[in-house]
């Protein structure tokens, strides 16, 4: 029985050595030494002193990353990403002319009204006068004032930032080599993507202010100017040179658009459409949620339905890729009237009827919505990337990687190329 038992255990423990030797080698392949090549964001720092007195008007220059846009009394105001805003002379679509470049760090959003230009700086709001275009002259710095701020980094993986470092004004890609043992890979890898894209419409009268956009976070109506962050609406009052925040509301979380029609604001979210009334204009008031399905989301409004596009994205990675209607003559009631497939619809904007829809670098896309509940294709422009659309008086500005395009949409059948601004690659 000994000499039995002995031998099982024999048995047994050449069976572990055997299941032990590649468990060995396994362990000593992972301990390797490799050197692996990564890319990713690193944040781009300023100092005070430098940030401050980096504001300033500077010659023309060319448009590398445009950002939002926003049309003024024949003036195009063009966000260049982190940098300021190229001010272009549109009277004539067929023949734009630069003005001047307006230097201003960490700017994403911009709106104006009269003889003022409001743009956000950081986490500062920055108020210029503009009542001659070529001498912009920076009047106001409202200092703290937004709670969101270039120091959110736009993607993955990336570079925590150190505040004393200085402010973040800016994220730039960089290739990083780094060297260690068995596999690389820590939890910084993800996915890359831009967080500033954006698509535009009409806004209201010039008293209103000028044409803004359904991916702006900035909106103008009358005398106050509406903001958006990732969570909160903020109101403030420009009657006079020096604006005034007057409220804040809380509105909930991924909070992405602001566009603002009649006495009403639509905010898009990454879930749901907000209503907000602004009969009370330095207190708006939630009239209504329509809930949809999480994905990018911006929102455009004309007569008596709401326009939404859902985009499936790096940064919305279990969207749809479409475009819902929503019947708002009820306000605290809207109700969904129809949806319709999309390839990768970005921004929207809409004109008596036509609708334009950005589907990025998929092209435009030219819809008849005068039946809402029945919208059809009058063309796919396929050959331009389109990010955000102006549609203003039928001249239609489309924006996209390669520059901005305008056509004259008079004949909506038959559109007619007025000019291009190129973006010259870096």
């Amino acid at each position: 029985m000994k000499g039995i038992t002995g031998h099982k255990g024999y048995l047994h423990g050449l069976i572990g050595l055997l299941l032990f030797i590649p468990l060995f080698f396994s362990a000593c392949e992972d301990q390797r030494i490799q050197t692996v090549t990564r890319t990713e964001y690193e944040p781009v720092y300023m100092t005070e002193q430098e940030f401050q007195n980096a504001v300033q008007l500077e010659e023309p220059r060319q448009l590398e990353k445009p950002g939002k846009i926003y049309l003024y009394n024949g003036y195009l105001f063009v966000n260049e990403i982190n940098k300021g805003v190229h001010i272009i002379d549109n009277r004539d679509p067929s023949s734009p002319s630069k003005i001047g470049f307006v230097n201003i760090p960490a700017n994403k959003d911009i709106a104006v009204k009269g003889d003022r230009l409001y743009a956000d700086s950081h986490s500062d709001l920055v108020v210029f006068d503009i009542s001659d275009m070529q001498n912009a002259e920076l009047i106001v710095r409202k200092e703290g004032v937004f709670e969101f701020s270039a120091s959110k980094h736009p993607g993955y993986p990336y570079q925590p930032a150190d505040p004393e470092k200085g402010i973040v004004v800016d994220w730039k890609k960089v290739e990083v080599e780094e060297t260690c043992q068995g596999d690389c890979y820590n939890g910084h890898r993800g996915i890359f993507f831009d967080s500033q894209t954006g698509a535009l419409s009409e806004a209201g009268s010039p008293s209103s202010g000028g044409i803004g956009g359904s991916m702006a976070r900035f909106a103008i109506t009358g005398d106050y100017l509406y903001a958006v962050d990732d969570q909160s609406l903020f109101a403030f009052d420009i009657s006079s040179s020096d604006p005034t925040k007057v409220s804040k509301n809380d509105i909930g979380w991924s909070i992405e658009t602001i566009f603002p029609y009649e006495q009403n604001l639509f905010i898009g979210s990454a879930s749901a459409m907000y209503i907000y009334d602004i009969s009370s204009p330095g207190f708006p008031e939630q009239l209504s949620i329509f809930p949809h399905f999480t994905a990018c989301d911006p929102v455009v409004a004309e007569g008596d339905f709401a326009y939404v596009t859902l985009r499936n994205s790096e940064r919305c990675p279990q969207g749809v890729n479409r475009l819902e209607v929503i019947d708002i003559q009820d306000l605290v009631s809207p109700q969904k009237v129809n949806t319709y497939q999309m390839l990768n619809p970005h921004g929207l904007g809409i004109d008596n009827g036509d609708l334009f829809v950005g589907e990025g670098d998929k092209g435009l896309r030219i819809l008849d919505a005068t039946d809402p509940a029945n919208i059809k294709q009058i063309r796919h422009i396929s050959d331009i990337k389109a990010m955000d659309v102006i549609p203003f008086d039928h001249v239609l500005m489309v924006t996209g990687k390669d520059g901005i395009v305008q056509y004259d949409y008079s004949d909506i059948n038959n559109l007619e190329l007025l000019s291009t601004i190129p973006v010259v690659k870096e």
